[in-house]
């Protein structure tokens, strides 16, 4: 067998055979045009406007609302008059229309009816360029965010859209069209987020056109996929914090609008919700931003403040007390000391179905000294480019790399052949343990303990072992022999006095990248800068290997 031809069937037995179907039917549907009008048959505004996530400073700072006035858009870092060629990413931004809610948000504060008119006139634009029903525009993912996103915006304008009738009939008109289309495009050979965006769009669409045999249908379906999705211990199945908050968000939204119609299921919605956001509390709490474990960054979802103030304010649900440290199911494990957090990927890549936001993570960490990430995984930055396969990599995480070979076969944007097995991991007080069989059949196994302030991290494999620490961009390396000084860069916002010191075992190389791919940070989606990455390696004999950092110790610069 080709290794082409073993890659797509490493990758596709894993799939249900549901999927498989899809795949073959969009393939023959592929090119097909929606119809892009249709006759709206009732309007039912619902309440989706939250004040804690659509107004929150912390979220409308990622849009410049004057800008997007002035007719531009800068989003994930990219303003829409860059010269070049924006990603496929950046085109699916364009069409959520998210970017329309600052607008909304600005109405509110100000009262200014130029918000207003500015909202109107993006929509048409966006009714008039798109009524080929081909393109990015009528892909079902984005149809389902920006579905979401204008019944959002329609709620807070409130009055003075209700008022201007003939647009908000075009205006729904349009939106009955995409509904239409996305109910015969769900996108069930992906699953996952995709589809469960795709039931929660048509749920609210159900819910606003008041049709309601639609919306019985759709409430089984995303129950079913709530149940599915949502792990016993509360993490989405997809193991990254950033849809998990997204996620969240969406059960937020469904849960207000069906409140007053559905209270059964708003009440059964709760008992999710809490235990997401239990999860999202725990392991995101004292580490500074989204934690960077597969696909992830800080611009996407919602803050996790802005979260748990639309929680305890709408729903009166804060996190469960105490704090949880396990999370057995989806395969993190938490250790806190002090000040210090540390973060531990002990589980698989994700559903084996539903890979395609999976990175070779597995056994890394990332950690945070009272609230400032101190060493962190390298981020997403983007779905497309050259520098895709870079950061899904292994060494892109700080975990330890066997034989130079990857802990799973990570190719295209978001596919994966053979991938880790045998994944295990457990934790008690002032320890975490995680095993794993890689698929190149190397088995791993690592150990951190955390007791007052020293942390060591004991690694067990057979072969040439190559450890990678990546240094937030604070703090910066100083080689001093086997002992490696931690400390703050001149002119960085991190406590002054903090520093720590890093010891590695006789025998190691130890090698510092400043430059490369190794020295690559994406904290967001388009936003990629230079940090420190430190490569540690041994000929492992399995026996532990330990490295040991002590913040007891501390120098002066």
């Amino acid at each position: 067998m080709s290794g082409k031809i073993r890659k797509y069937y490493d990758t596709l037995k894993y799939l249900k055979k549901s999927q498989i179907a899809y795949l073959l039917k969009n393939r023959l549907l592929r090119g097909k045009a929606a119809v892009t009008t249709a006759h709206a048959p009732g309007r039912n505004p619902l309440p989706l406007w939250w004040e804690e996530l659509d107004e929150d400073p912390a979220y409308l700072q990622r849009f410049d609302a004057e800008e997007i006035f002035q007719g531009k858009v800068t989003l994930l870092h990219e303003a829409q008059d860059a010269e070049g060629e924006r990603s496929h990413l950046w085109n699916f931004n364009l069409h959520y229309l998210e970017y329309l809610i600052p607008l909304a948000a600005e109405y509110r504060r100000s009262g200014e009816e130029r918000w207003y008119t500015c909202f109107k006139s993006y929509c048409l634009d966006w009714i008039r360029d798109n009524r080929s029903g081909r393109g990015d525009g009528w892909h079902p993912y984005t149809i389902s965010l920006r579905l979401t996103n204008l019944l959002i915006c329609m709620d807070g304008f409130g009055e003075i859209l209700e008022r201007d009738r003939e647009f908000v009939r075009e205006l729904a008109d349009s939106m009955y069209a995409q509904y239409l289309y996305l109910q015969q495009n769900l996108e069930r050979h992906l699953l996952a987020n995709h589809y469960f965006e795709n039931l929660k769009a048509v749920l609210l669409g159900s819910l606003y056109f008041q049709e309601e045999n639609t919306y019985s249908k759709y409430k089984a379906l995303l129950k079913h996929e709530i149940a599915e999705q949502i792990l016993p211990d509360g993490l989405h199945y997809e193991r990254s914090l950033m849809y998990h908050k997204i996620i969240l968000e969406d059960l937020l939204r469904v849960t207000s609008a069906v409140a007053d119609r559905d209270k059964a299921f708003s009440e059964e919605l709760r008992g999710t919700i809490q235990r997401m956001a239990d999860a999202m509390y725990a392991l995101e709490d004292g580490m500074g931003r989204t934690p960077l474990f597969n696909d992830a960054g800080d611009n996407v979802a919602r803050p996790m403040d802005s979260l748990l103030c639309a929680l305890a304010g709408r729903l009166d649900i804060t996190p469960g007390q105490p704090v949880k440290t396990a999370f057995p199911d989806a395969g993190y494990y938490c250790l806190r000391s002090g000040g210090i957090r540390i973060l531990m990927d002990a589980g698989e890549i994700g559903p084996d179905f539903a890979v395609g936001h999976g990175h070779c993570d597995a056994l890394s960490f990332e950690l945070s000294v009272k609230g400032r990430p101190l060493f962190v995984n390298a981020g997403t930055g983007l779905y497309q480019g050259e520098l895709r396969p870079w950061f899904r990599s292994t060494a892109a995480h700080n975990t330890v790399v066997i034989d130079g070979q990857e802990q799973s076969v990570c190719w295209g944007e978001h596919r994966v052949a053979r991938r880790i097995r045998d994944v295990s991991g457990e934790c008690s007080d002032g320890w975490t343990e995680g095993r794993l069989t890689t698929a190149a059949e190397k088995s791993q196994k690592r150990r951190i303990e955390l007791e007052g302030e020293t942390v060591r991290i004991l690694d067990t494999v057979c072969g040439h072992a190559q450890a990678y620490l990546h240094l937030a961009p604070e703090w910066e390396y100083v080689l001093q022999g086997q002992r490696i000084l931690l400390q703050r860069r001149p002119g960085s916002t991190a406590e002054a006095e903090m520093s720590c010191i890093l010891s590695v075992q006789e025998g190691d190389t130890v090698q510092l990248h400043r430059d490369g791919n190794l020295a690559l940070y994406a904290p967001e989606f388009g936003r990629i800068e230079r940090i420190e990455t430190l490569e540690i390696s041994w000929e492992g004999d399995g026996t532990a290997h330990e490295i040991k950092i002590d913040f007891t110790r501390r120098e002066e610069r």
